[in-house]
């Protein structure tokens, strides 16, 4: 090998090279490449400065540009609003010259833009105001008396007419001008073209905002008009500063020039008429080759939507560029463009750079001047420094090094000196604050888990104090909501106060959620769920209330989500609940939309910028074999939005927006469990919102594939126990709980059903009960005094009877591992306070096989006094006085009970059916289904009239 020698031949030459040298040749060699690289850089980043310079600038120049542009054009249609305003107030009178006059003139005064102020009638009459060159006024009339020609008058200092005519317009009609027939055309403000102004003082090119007039009854009546010269852009734009030699000019789509900060005017005069310019044929040629290579780079003018760089150069000399669309929504579509040349920045950047350069070369020869000087007067003490660390590092723990000096190097020494003293405590003391720092984290260690206990407690305690009252009021008002002695009042007050309840719950269980989740005690519960039936159950759901409010509310399902998937449903469906409720309180005119897709088929648009989710984005497969997939959520609707400084803290809890704030409803809890539920199943999610039009709330989850043999049986669901089923024996319930209360409402519950109760109000008593009574099933509270549920449980189990008897738990904690603790003790089932009777007649099926009679899913609609309400056609609703069906449709619309019971008397002896059903779905404020028979109705007369 050639390597070895090579290597052995440089050491030994190296090692023959003094230090002196070793030191100043290193130096001087990084010194002469850092000069000549400072140099180019310098360079360089002259040039980028440069195109940095002139972007920024251009930027701050079209954002001015915009800005004043985008103000300046909203004033003409502000004036022509104002004027139409004041006419249907009666303020002005059109056809009151003299008044009409002075009121354009008083505007001309407060909106400098306006250079004319006018009104041109359906008949032909014309009137306005005219700001002159000079910074006179003048009154312009058309009329009867001057037909047909149009008159210029002066105006004196309060804006009347005076008798000192300026000029004259032979035979002029305003229907005829551009900016009459472009009003007519677009039937709602807008903008003129380009036009020469009629007028008698100068040639003048301007553009006219226009906006048709109608009365009360909807005639129109005429076209109001502001018109801007184009030349006040001009002078504007020359106000504006862009370097030494950079100019400004708009050009419209087709290339006619607008305004230039160049030239006086946009076009040539031809025997006193304007010819506009195009760009292309224009004498300047910055703005000429511009729009060139805007055509060369982009095909032409139109293809430009959105703001636009680049550079070129022209007679040797590079030009920046920065082309963007003006479009302010009424007819106005121009492009601006900004040409600053590079030569207005490169000079004083080449100066600088010359100057670095010198001075680098200068600051080289002197450094190594100087290195050649020191490097000997430091060799010597380097060396010294040298060989005392070596025995250092050794383990030579005493050695030091002696220098007679002041300077650094004498500091370097003491320091060294100082370091090697510190090194030797620092390893006597080192194992002594290792022992000390793990003792320390052990304490806090043990001080974080019995503040973690003591959370865990609060939570079981919470729980169990809120609860518990819960259970009983939700409980009793459903007893109550079956007797049939209620009437229909009453019945509404009892579902108000379990409405009222159910609600409590909610945000009881959104503060538990979150404690829960702080102190990350929840954990998934997956099961078989079918998605489809769980997106139509929240379609219905909120669907009234979106007609409520007249929003849309429409749920889009991609055809490849999976129908039957494995995740938490109650955890999904919480989420997707906390998002619809949000989108439909929080909008009042649009709609709400619900999509559901798999991630990266269905929605290209949200795809790009989708919330990071888990791996696996597609379709993957689980080590048991069963499928994965991410399903993806987006809940957009068309409210309010949230303005951009609060998203931040969007899903902090207690937290809510402005808009929450004004509704005084809601906790704040709702978004901040979301993100936590969608982060536990897997996903992400992702907020992004407009204020004034809307927001859009998406997340994805991961969930496993099933089918439909993998769902529960749930045949009588949505189903209500009324009795039982014959020839069963009579089954004998033990309810045990501390609360008079909680026993009471179990008893109520079951003792119409013709079950054998008894009570006990601990765990002891509950013992003695069942050794000499031995019940088939028993209701246990787990948290009793004198003796828990938990103690009472286990020695019942204990023995062979007691295994016999089905044991069913009910607890208000809602910790999750509270059920695992409560099944090990022997309980048979779990139940959480506050539970719906369905749930516990479920649980007794379950356990002891006990059989109901259930009552029909779809009953005969009854009125209040029990009688039944017969259907009735669409071909007898026809038959009604269309009059009348009209009065009460509009009635029913404006919530009018007293004209609603007025209109039914008046057809109740013709129509007895129809007035009984009206009257009935009234009362129970039924407006929908009043409103359908009536839509069927009309149907039916639009096929009898199509028919004959």
């Amino acid at each position: 090998m050639t390597i070895d020698p090579l290597k052995q031949t440089l050491a030994k030459t190296y090692r023959r090279v003094p230090l002196r040298a070793v030191l100043t040749v290193p130096l001087v060699l990084q010194i002469i490449g850092a000069v000549s690289l400072v140099g180019y850089l310098s360079f360089r980043n002259g040039q980028r400065s440069v195109e940095d310079l002139a972007n920024q600038l251009m930027s701050e120049v079209g954002y001015r540009v915009e800005q004043h542009l985008d103000n300046y054009l909203a004033i003409p249609h502000k004036i022509n609003q104002t004027n139409a305003n004041a006419i249907e107030l009666g303020i002005l009178d059109a056809s009151d010259f003299p008044l009409a006059g002075r009121y354009f003139w008083q505007q001309l005064q407060v909106f400098e833009p306006a250079s004319f102020i006018q009104f041109g009638s359906k008949q032909g009459d014309f009137i306005g105001a005219e700001r002159l060159k000079n910074g006179a006024f003048a009154i312009e009339i058309k009329n009867a008396q001057t037909a047909p020609d149009k008159y210029s008058y002066a105006a004196d200092p309060q804006g009347n007419i005076t008798t000192e005519r300026l000029g004259f317009k032979q035979n002029y009609d305003p229907r005829d001008r551009p900016w009459y027939k472009a009003a007519q055309k677009a039937q709602q403000p807008t903008w003129s073209e380009i036009y020469q102004f009629s007028t008698d003082t100068a040639v003048r090119l301007g553009i006219t905002a226009v906006q048709p007039f109608y009365d009360e009854e909807g005639t129109f009546q005429g076209i109001l008009g502001t018109d801007i010269v184009l030349s006040q852009l001009g002078d504007f734009l020359k106000t504006i500063e862009i370097g030494e030699s950079g100019h400004i000019f708009i050009v419209e789509r087709d290339e006619f020039l607008v305004a230039t900060s160049k030239l006086s005017q946009p076009f040539l005069l031809d025997e006193g008429k304007a010819q506009r310019i195009k760009a292309t044929d224009s004498d300047d040629p910055s703005i000429r080759s511009t729009v060139e290579q805007v055509q060369e780079r982009f095909g032409r003018l139109s293809a430009i939507d959105r703001p636009q760089k680049f550079s070129f150069e022209l007679a040797r000399e590079r030009q920046f560029v920065q082309i963007f669309p003006l479009s302010e929504g009424r007819g106005i579509d121009w492009l601006i463009a900004i040409v600053v040349p590079e030569d207005n920045f490169m000079e004083r950047v080449n100066t600088n750079t010359r100057t670095t350069i010198l001075l680098c070369l200068a600051a080289a020869l002197l450094a190594i001047l100087v290195s050649l000087v020191t490097a000997r007067w430091i060799t010597k003490p380097i060396l010294r420094l040298n060989d005392a660390a070596k025995d250092i590092a050794k383990g030579e723990w005493d050695k030091t090094v002696t220098l007679k000096r002041k300077d650094e190097l004498g500091q370097l020494a003491r320091a060294f000196n100082g370091m090697a003293s510190q090194l030797r405590e620092s390893f006597n003391t080192l194992e002594e604050r290792v022992e000390e720092r793990t003792f320390e984290l052990a304490r806090e260690k043990e001080k974080a888990e019995v503040a973690n206990q003591a959370k865990s407690t609060f939570l079981a305690n919470m729980s169990h104090e809120l609860r518990s009252p819960l259970n009983a009021i939700l409980g009793f008002t459903q007893i109550l909501l079956r007797s049939p002695n209620l009437n229909p009042q009453e019945q509404e007050n009892v579902s108000i106060i379990l409405r009222s309840g159910e609600h409590l719950l909610t945000l009881i269980n959104q503060v538990l959620d979150l404690s829960k989740i702080e102190a990350g005690r929840i954990a998934l519960n997956e099961k078989s769920v079918d998605l489809y039936r769980l997106l139509d159950d929240l379609e219905d759901m909120f669907q009234l209330r979106a007609e409520e409010k007249q929003l849309t509310l429409d749920f889009e399902r991609d055809s490849a989500v999976p129908r039957y998937i494995r995740t938490d449903e109650v955890k999904l469906r919480q989420v997707l609940i906390n998002l619809l409720n949000n989108a439909v309180k929080f909008t009042n005119a649009g709609g709400v939309m619900l999509r559901v897709a798999l991630s990266g088929e269905s929605f290209e648009e949200i795809q790009s910028e989708q919330p990071p989710v888990p791996p696996n984005l597609e379709e993957t497969e689980k080590q048991d074999g069963g499928k994965t997939v991410n399903l993806h959520f987006e809940v957009e609707d068309t409210g309010m939005g949230i303005a951009s400084e609060e998203l931040d803290c969007l899903f902090e809890a207690f937290v809510q927006t402005q808009a929450g704030k004004d509704s005084q409803e809601g906790t704040g809890l709702g978004l901040p469990i979301s993100r936590k539920f969608v982060r536990l199943m897997g996903g992400e999610i992702d907020v992004r919102s407009q204020l004034e039009r809307g927001t859009m709330f998406l997340f994805s989850i991961r969930a496993g594939v099933t089918d439909a043999r993998a769902l529960e049986e749930r045949g009588k669901i949505g189903r209500r126990a009324i009795a039982l089923e014959p020839n069963q024996p009579r089954y004998r319930i033990l309810l045990v709980d501390d609360r008079a209360t909680n026993r009471q409402l179990l008893v109520r519950l079951l003792n119409p059903f013709g079950f054998e109760l008894q009570e006990a109000e601990n765990g002891k008593n509950a013992i003695a009960i069942w050794e000499r009574w031995k019940p088939h099933l028993i209701f246990m509270d787990m948290r009793m005094p004198v003796m828990d549920g938990y103690e009472a449980t286990q020695r019942i189990k204990v023995t062979t009877q007691g295994n016999a008897t089905a044991i069913v738990a009910l607890t208000a904690s809602v910790l999750e591992e509270e059920k695992a603790i409560i099944l090990s003790a022997g309980c048979d089932d779990f139940m959480r306070k506050p539970f719906r009777e369905n749930d516990i007649f479920a649980v007794m099926s379950k356990h002891i096989g006990v059989r109901y009679v259930y009552e029909d899913l779809a009953p005969q609609e009854t009125t209040a006094n029990g009688e039944e309400l017969d259907a009735i056609s669409p071909e007898k609703i026809s038959r009604l006085p269309f009059e009348w069906a009209n009065n009460l449709e509009s009635a029913l619309r404006q919530g009018d009970l007293e004209l609603i019971a007025t209109l039914v008397e008046q057809i109740r002896t013709e129509h007895p059916q129809f007035a009984k059903i009206v009257t009935h779905y009234a009362e129970q404020f039924e407006f929908d289904k009043i409103l359908d028979l009536l839509a069927e109705s009309h149907q039916e007369r639009n096929y009898e009239s199509d028919t004959l």
